[in-house]
């Protein structure tokens, strides 16, 4: 079963095997990734390094018609993390304070 849904002026389908971003307006350019959320962000890269927002990604400069980006040296990181901290940290009980008679 294909399924498909348009995000960015891109229409992302899903083929059983892998997402693949093609685009609404007939360039030949299409983006290819097993995770769904790798092909938005890529989406999302490709426009804003077009509004000049952020550096073309190196994917970007393929001359391939298909770009893998699941293949990319910089490929997106699914996971929405923190940053690690150098210095850890720990989380801290409250301490209770003694019970004090009222008078």
């Amino acid at each position: 079963m294909k399924t498909s849904f348009e995000y960015r002026s891109y229409v992302v389908s899903f083929d059983g095997a892998a997402y693949r971003a093609d685009s609404s307006d007939g360039e030949p350019f299409a983006i290819r990734s097993r995770n769904v959320l790798r092909v938005t962000r890529a989406i999302d890269a490709l426009w804003n390094a077009l509004e000049g927002k952020i550096p073309a990604p190196t994917w970007l400069h393929s001359t391939a018609n298909v770009v893998d980006v699941d293949a990319a040296s910089e490929a997106m990181v699914v996971v929405d993390r923190p940053a690690p901290s150098a210095v850890p940290c720990f989380p801290i009980a409250p301490i209770a304070a003694p019970m004090q008679a009222v008078a």
